[in-house]
């Protein structure tokens, strides 16, 4: 089996694919600006354009993994990721308290689904 690397740079690599999974590794908003709820957004949205460059979609997600930086921003990440996921779909996750590199980040999302 062929391990295919997108956006691939030294460090890492944005998305990888092996067999019929692909592996998103930590998404975070470039919008710095918003709330918890803005930056989640831009995240999910950012997620579901890799999965579709690869064939896969948002029904497809298997595992999410969440950071986030501030607990009180657990409220704000549910409302927008409950609306992401239709009914049916909604993938495993953890949800953790996490001190994430930029102070400006407030959520970062990593990423298993199905493809193909």
């Amino acid at each position: 089996m062929q391990i295919e690397r997108f956006a691939a740079i030294k460090r890492r690599s944005e998305m990888v694919r092996y067999d019929n999974h692909l592996y998103i590794g930590g998404q975070v908003a470039e919008d710095v600006s918003g709330d918890i709820e803005a930056q989640t957004r831009e995240v999910l949205a950012g997620i579901e354009q890799l999965l579709l460059s690869a064939g896969s979609d948002r029904t497809r997600v298997l595992s999410v993994r969440i950071l986030l930086a501030h607990r009180e921003d657990y409220a704000g990440m549910n409302r927008v990721w409950d609306a992401f996921f239709p009914e049916g779909h909604a993938p495993t996750r953890a949800c953790t308290l996490a001190e994430l590199i930029d102070p400006d980040w407030r959520v970062e999302m990593i990423v298993v689904a199905a493809c193909g």
